[in-house]
């Protein structure tokens, strides 16, 4: 399986490459110039196949080309440059036919991930997760956004964002939207749900990555314009699926959220000629 990771200025801090390599797990790391590869090679921070794309500035791009690298019906892995750490609930239990627990309150703090994993382990994962998804026409993965106990009562959520850090892609005939460079995984996403219906997101396997540092697009503050130019053009064209939303510390217009439901999925896919 070929194994992508996308560098962008993070020339001495980006930490995906090399955690790929203690890990013994061949990868191609996507950089936009040859200048870009000449300063990660000072910082150390590559230590996979380099591919220089002479691609413009934007995460979407370098998808792009990964996409370009890939055989039709082929499936990939697609990681941000700034990996840290992966808990999980154990292999047994994620694998086991347990799909839900029944987490309250109460109990919340019973089930809070605690056990760390490495990523040979997660990899090790794949062929079943990929099985899964093949069963139903899935050709998108993606894993836990967050730790909150909350959020780990469904074992697979099928309809919600596959966050854009971690990701195993399986190639078709459709790109990524270039006018969605910053929230790509939101476009991305939305794309797969219109197509196929569902999408696979493991819950209980949490991927840390670092969140809104310099580096990347920058700050929180730094993304904002761009950040208000594509949630409009995705929530125009996702309606209803994709729709301006509130989010607590955030500007209006800035945040945009997946409504997924059967309905949501049925009305795109009747205005673009889909049964």
């Amino acid at each position: 399986m070929k194994v992508f990771t996308f560098f962008y200025n993070r020339y001495e801090t980006a930490s995906t490459s090399q955690a790929l390599a203690e890990n013994s797990i061949d990868h191609t790391v996507l950089i936009h110039s040859t200048t870009d590869l000449q300063k990660f090679v000072k910082g150390n921070t590559v230590h996979g196949k380099a591919l220089v794309t002479n691609n413009g500035k934007g995460l979407a791009y370098q998808r792009n080309s990964a996409l370009d690298m890939m055989d039709t019906g082929e499936w990939g892995v697609f990681m941000c440059d700034d990996f840290q750490k992966i808990k999980a609930y154990p292999k047994e239990f994620i694998f086991s036919k347990t799909k839900s627990i029944a987490i309250n309150n109460q109990n919340q703090n019973s089930y809070r991930l605690k056990n760390q994993i490495n990523l040979k382990e997660m990899f090790s994962w794949f062929p079943k997760l990929i099985e899964l998804a093949e069963q139903n026409n899935i050709h998108l993965i993606g894993f836990g956004l967050h730790d909150n106990p909350m959020n780990l009562k469904n074992k697979f959520g099928t309809k919600g964002l596959a966050d854009g850090r971690f990701w195993l892609v399986k190639k078709s005939h459709y790109k990524f939207d270039l006018n969605a460079q910053l929230i790509d995984d939101v476009a991305w996403t939305a794309e797969n749900l219109v197509r196929h219906k569902n999408v696979l997101i493991l819950n209980w396997c949490v991927p840390y990555f670092e969140r809104y540092t310099v580096g990347g697009f920058g700050s929180t503050t730094e993304r904002k314009a761009l950040r208000i130019k594509e949630c409009a053009y995705l929530a125009n064209k996702f309606d209803p699926l994709v729709k301006i939303a509130e989010k607590p510390g955030w500007d209006y217009g800035t945040h945009i959220r997946i409504y997924g439901s059967d309905r949501n999925i049925a009305a795109i896919r009747h205005n673009r000629g889909l049964l």
